[in-house]
C-alpha cells in the first residue's frame, strides 16, 4: 500500500522488522537498526503517492537534506544534507557514483525514469571511507529493480505509463517495463519533462543589457535507459545498465548575478555500468565498471561565444566481504576514479585518485554493535589522505540508539578550479575558478535515537557537529586581489573559488510520525520533519554556497488512501538568510511557505489505474532559492497512470 515504506524509520513497524532491512551504510549491508546512522529509504509505493515528478522533489521532505532548486519538475537543482554544499553529497545508482566531474550542478542529472526505480537510500553523514570522496553530508543511493530484485524467482512481466499534461505547455512521461524470465531480467525506460516556460520580465533590459523585455524559463528534459540482470549459476550474476540523457534549458541566473546573463544550456550525457557479483555461503565479492560521457554548450548570451564541455568519468570498485568468524564481519576493497574535460572556457585536464579500505562490524556486547572503518586515498588533486570512520548502534526493544563518526575529504572539481580561466575580459559578477585550491576536510559527530512507543508511531532524533577547513566556495573578490587569473577588468567585482579557511555547522534532526489504519483499505498518515541548522565560517567572508541552506526547514507530510482515491499533501517552511539583488530582480526572502498536493482517482478500485491532479504550489508563493532564478507559482497539471502486472509460466 502506497507510503507505507516513506522512511524506513517511520513504517517499518507497519510492513517489515527493522532488524530485517538491510541497506548499504558502509560496503557491509546492515539492518537499519545496526547500522548506527541515520538512515532514510524511499519504495516504489512512496515514489508513486507522493506529489513529485522528479527525485529532488522526492527528497525535499526529508529531514536533513536541503534541496536549492532554479527551476520545478526536476530542471536542476543541488542537493546539501546537513548544511553541506551540494559538491558535498555523493549519489550513486547501483552502486556506482555518478556525481559529475565538471559541477556537481549536474548530479540530479540522475540517468534513470522514475519507473524504473526500485528503491532510493539515504544515509545522513560523512561515508567516504566506504564510498571515497565527496560523501561528506551524506549519500543519495539510488537501486533500480534489476539491480535489487534478485531474491525472486517467478517469471514476471510488468509495466508502468504515467503521462500528464498541465498549463504552460506542460508534458510529463514516465514509463518503464520489467521482464523476469527464469535467470534473466529485462528493464527499460523512458521519463520526458518539457515545457514552453513562464513568461518574465527581464530585468536585463530595464539595466539596458538586453533588447528583449520578457523571456521564458523553458525546459526539454529527456531520458532513456535499458538494463539487464542474469544470474549465471547460484553464485554468480551479471548486470549492465545504459542510459542517455538529454536536457535543453533556460538558465538564466543560474549561475552568475551578471546583468549579460541570457544563458541557455544543453546538456547530452550517456551512461553505462556493469557489475559482477558472486555469492558463495558466507563471502560475497562484488565488482563495478560505471562509465558517464557528458557534452555541455553553454551560452551566457548571445553575443558572446558559447562554453563548450565535454567531460568523461570512468569509475571502478572491487569489495569482498566475510564473515571472519560468528561476531567478526569484514570488508575489504579498492576504488578508483578517472576524470577528464576538454572546455572552451576550462581548458584540457584530467585527474585521476584511487583508494583501499577495511572495515569490520561485531557485536561489542549482547546489544551494542560497533563498526569501524579506515581508507586510505591518493589523489593527483590533494595527495595521500587517511579517513577514519566508526558507527556504534544499541538497537532495544523500543528504541534504538545510535552515534558515528567520520573525517571526510573533497578536492575541488574542473569547475571550481578553471571556470572562466580561457574567457577573454571576462566581465564582472561572473565566477572565475582557482587552480591552486587546496582540498576540504571535514570532521563530523553526531548522536541520535529513534523511538517507536507504539505500531505505527515513530520519534526520532538527532543532534550532529561538523567542523571543516579549507572549505571550497565562491567568495566575492576584487579582481585587483585575484593574482592567478590575468583575464580580469581591472578593479572589478569577482565570484573567485577560494579556500574558506574554516566553518562550523551544528544541527538538529527531528522526525515524528504516526500512521493509522483505519481499515485494511483505508490508511491515514501524518509526518512532520523538522532541521536546524547553524553554520559559521569567517567573519566578513562572503561567501556564494557554504551558507545557502535554511536555518529552520519545517516540513509536513499529510496523506490519505482509500480504495477509490488518495491525497497526498507536502508542505515546507522556510527560514534563510535573506538576499537582495535589485539588478537583476534577485530576492531570497527570510522566510516562505510552499506546497504541493496530488490527488489520485482509482476508477476500478484498484491500483492499475489511476488519475490523478497536481497543483505545485498551490499557494501561488514567489519565492527564489538562487539569486535571479525564480521558481515556479501555482501550476496545475493532470493525466493518467496505467501499471500492468502478470505472472507468467
Amino acid at each position: 500500500m502506497a507510503l507505507l515504506g516513506l522512511h524506513v524509520v517511520v513504517s517499518a513497524q507497519i510492513t517489515f522488522p527493522m532488524d530485517t532491512v538491510k541497506v548499504n551504510a558502509s560496503r557491509i549491508p546492515t539492518s537499519v537498526k545496526e547500522s548506527g546512522k541515520s538512515v532514510s529509504l524511499f519504495t516504489r509505493e512512496d515514489i508513486e503517492a507522493m506529489p513529485a515528478t522528479s527525485v529532488d522533489e522526492l527528497l525535499q521532505s526529508l529531514p536533513g537534506v536541503n534541496i536549492n532548486s532554479r527551476n520545478a519538475f526536476g530542471v536542476q537543482a543541488d542537493i546539501g544534507m546537513r548544511g553541506s554544499t551540494f559538491s558535498q553529497v555523493l549519489v550513486m545508482v547501483d552502486g556506482i557514483r555518478i556525481n559529475d566531474p565538471l559541477t556537481a550542478h549536474f548530479n540530479n542529472n540522475i540517468p534513470v525514469a522514475l519507473a524504473e526505480i526500485d528503491r532510493i537510500e539515504v544515509i545522513r553523514g560523512p561515508a567516504a571511507t566506504s564510498f571515497g570522496p565527496d560523501a561528506v553530508g551524506g549519500i543519495i543511493h539510488i537501486k533500480t529493480k534489476t539491480f535489487s530484485d534478485k531474491q525472486n524467482d517467478a517469471n514476471l512481466i510488468s509495466s508502468t505509463v504515467d503521462a500528464g499534461i498541465g498549463e504552460h505547455g506542460l508534458l510529463l512521461t514516465d514509463g518503464g517495463i520489467f521482464v523476469r524470465s527464469g535467470k534473466l531480467m529485462l528493464s527499460g525506460g523512458l521519463k520526458t519533462s518539457i515545457s514552453d516556460g513562464i513568461e518574465q520580465s527581464n530585468p536585463n533590459y530595464f539595466q539596458g543589457t538586453s533588447s528583449d523585455s520578457l523571456f521564458r524559463n523553458y525546459f526539454d528534459l529527456q531520458t532513456y535507459s535499458l538494463s539487464a540482470s542474469y544470474s549465471i549459476n547460484d553464485a554468480w550474476n551479471v548486470y549492465s545498465r545504459i542510459g542517455y540523457d538529454e536536457r535543453d534549458f533556460s538558465a538564466k541566473y543560474f549561475y552568475t548575478a551578471s546583468t549579460y546573463d541570457e544563458s541557455t544550456e544543453q546538456i547530452n550525457s550517456w551512461w553505462t555500468q556493469f557489475a559482477l557479483t558472486r555469492d558463495a555461503e558466507d563471502q560475497h565479492t562484488e565488482l563495478n565498471i560505471g562509465y558517464k560521457a557528458t557534452d555541455d554548450l553553454f551560452i551566457f548570451n548571445p553575443a558572446f561565444e558559447p562554453n563548450a564541455h565535454t567531460t568523461g568519468q570512468l569509475a571502478f570498485s572491487l569489495n569482498h566481504q566475510f564473515n571472519a568468524s560468528e561476531r567478526f564481519r569484514i570488508s575489504l576493497g579498492t576504488q578508483g576514479l578517472q576524470k577528464t574535460i576538454e572546455s572552451t572556457d576550462r581548458g584540457n585536464h584530467e585527474n585521476s585518485s584511487i583508494g583501499i579500505y577495511s572495515i569490520v562490524s561485531t557485536p561489542l556486547t549482547e546489544e551494542l554493535t560497533g563498526t569501524g572503518s579506515l581508507r586510505l586515498e591518493y589523489d593527483e588533486n590533494f595527495g595521500l589522505e587517511l579517513l577514519p570512520q566508526f558507527s556504534l548502534a544499541m538497537p532495544l526493544e523500543k528504541i534504538t540508539l545510535r552515534t558515528s563518526f567520520g573525517k571526510a575529504i573533497r578536492g575541488g572539481d574542473f569547475t571550481e578550479r578553471y571556470i572562466s580561466s580561457q574567457i577573454n575580459s571576462l566581465t564582472p559578477g561572473r565566477n572565475i575558478g582557482n587552480p591552486d585550491l587546496e582540498a576540504e576536510r571535514s570532521y563530523t559527530i553526531d548522536a541520535g535515537f529513534d523511538l517507536y512507543p507504539s505500531p505505527g508511531f515513530t520519534f526520532s532524533n538527532t543532534v550532529f557537529y561538523r567542523a571543516s577547513d579549507n572549505l571550497i566556495d565562491y567568495t566575492l573578490t576584487n579582481s585587483d586581489n585575484i593574482g592567478n587569473a590575468d583575464n580580469l577588468q581591472p578593479d572589478s567585482e569577482y565570484f573567485y573559488t577560494t579556500n574558506v579557511s574554516n566553518s562550523s555547522t551544528f544541527g538538529i534532526e527531528t522526525l515524528i510520525s504516526k500512521y493509522l489504519m483505519i481499515s485494511p483499505e483505508n490508511l491515514l498518515h501524518a509526518e512532520l520533519n523538522y532541521t536546524y541548522l547553524y553554520t559559521t565560517n569567517d567573519a566578513g567572508t562572503v561567501s556564494k554556497y557554504i551558507a545557502n541552506h535554511p536555518k529552520h526547514d519545517l516540513s509536513v507530510i499529510l496523506s490519505y488512501s482509500s480504495k477509490y482515491f488518495g491525497l497526498t499533501s507536502t508542505s515546507s517552511y522556510i527560514q534563510r538568510n535573506k538576499e537582495v539583488l535589485s539588478s537583476i530582480g534577485g530576492a531570497i526572502d527570510a522566510d516562505y511557505f510552499v506546497s504541493h498536493i496530488k490527488l489520485t482517482v482509482h476508477p476500478t478500485g484498484r491500483k492499475d489505474l489511476q488519475l490523478y491532479t497536481k497543483i505545485h504550489n498551490i499557494l501561488n508563493t514567489k519565492y527564489q532559492e538562487y539569486l535571479g532564478a525564480q521558481m515556479p507559482g501555482r501550476w496545475i497539471m493532470g493525466g493518467i497512470k496505467w501499471s500492468f502486472s502478470k505472472i507468467t509460466d
